[in-house]
Formats: C-alpha cells, sequence, structure tokens
C-alpha cells in the first residue's frame, strides 16, 4: 500500500531539526498527498493576494504555532482544516520532513500526511485563491526544476525552483518539495540547502 511505503521512506532518513530561535516564528505546513488515477500527487495552494505574508504565492496549507497546539503536527492539521477544510480526522500523519528557514523570518516544521481521496476540500476564500494539484512524477522531473541563489539570514543557499503550469513554487516551499522527492525517489532534486 503507498500510505506504507511513503512512511517507510520519510523514516529512513532522519529529520534535520532546527535549534529553537527567538528572532524566528515557530510554523508548520501540511504537506498534503493523495493518489489519483494511479498517481501520487501533492496539494498546493495559491495563496490569496490580501495576505500579509507571501501573498500570492504557492505554498502548501500552514502558518504560525498558536497557543494550544500541542506540536507542529496539531499546527499543520489545524491550518489545513482552517484552509482547506479538510477534517484533522481523516488525515494519516505519515512522517516529516527537514525544518525550512525563511527570508521573511519563520522556522516551518513540514508534517506529510495522507488526505483520502476524492478529495472533499473546501477552501477558505479568505487565504486560498486556488488549490494546484501536482503530480510528484513532475516534480521529480530534472526539466521542470532550476536553482536559484537566496539568502536566508546570513547564509546563501541554493534553492530549487519548479515551473508547473504557468507556476512558479520557490523558496520554502520548493525546499521542502525537494526534500519530499528526495526521500521518495532516493536522488537529489537540487540543492536544498
Amino acid at each position: 500500500m503507498w500510505l506504507d511505503e511513503v512512511e517507510r521512506l520519510l523514516a529512513a532518513r532522519p529529520v534535520r531539526r532546527r535549534p529553537p530561535d527567538e528572532e524566528l516564528i515557530a510554523s508548520a505546513v501540511l504537506v498534503p498527498l493523495y493518489v489519483a488515477a494511479g498517481s501520487l500527487w501533492a496539494v498546493l495552494t495559491r495563496r490569496s493576494d490580501s495576505l500579509p505574508n507571501h501573498g500570492g504565492q504557492l505554498a502548501f496549507p500552514g502558518g504560525a504555532v498558536e497557543e494550544g497546539d500541542e506540536d507542529e503536527v496539531a499546527t499543520a492539521l489545524r491550518e489545513a482544516h482552517e484552509e482547506l477544510g479538510v477534517d484533522p480526522s481523516v488525515v494519516v500523519v505519515l512522517g516529516q520532513l527537514d525544518d525550512v528557514r525563511t527570508p521573511s523570518g519563520f522556522m516551518i516544521s513540514p508534517v506529510v500526511g495522507a488526505l483520502p481521496a476524492p478529495l472533499a476540500l473546501r477552501p477558505s476564500s479568505e487565504e486560498v485563491a486556488e488549490i494546484v494539484p501536482v503530480a510528484l512524477a513532475y516534480l521529480a522531473n530534472p526539466e521542470a526544476v532550476e536553482t536559484e541563489e537566496l539568502l536566508v539570514g546570513r547564509e546563501r543557499i541554493t534553492s530549487p525552483v519548479f515551473h508547473y503550469r504557468g507556476h512558479r513554487v520557490w523558496g520554502a516551499t520548493a525546499r521542502i518539495i525537494s526534500d519530499l522527492v528526495s526521500r521518495l525517489t532516493g536522488a537529489p532534486v537540487a540543492a536544498a540547502g
């Protein structure tokens, strides 16, 4: 079953956690996966242009840790519920990915979860402008990715940039995708920094 295989592949490599930093906002995202037509897909959203952080960008559902969130899994599930209407009880948590620091001051802990198909999403019109499903096989294709240099804090890193159906996926979201694809395929997509 695909759930067991993804869970095994995610657990095969330790997750890199960054130490807490008072200057960074602790946050989490859900990397929602599902199977359709025999292929593994991820759900991205195009964030509403009116949002104060990362408006208009493609991202995974997520946000800052709030009081009452038990851990990053709870944060990711709460945010997916708020943004996509996903009932936390239907998400099967499969594992986590490396923490990602953003130039805008967030430390993101990505949580990978399986959604039941067919998808039953109810996006928040205040936060989500568009739902963008993307096949993981497409993201694993070297022709779909290029790299760019980013300055994160005082560190210069090489980050992947994916191009998908007129969308540009870059920054933290692209680095999360790169980590996911690398763990699932065993091959690096691009230097994920």
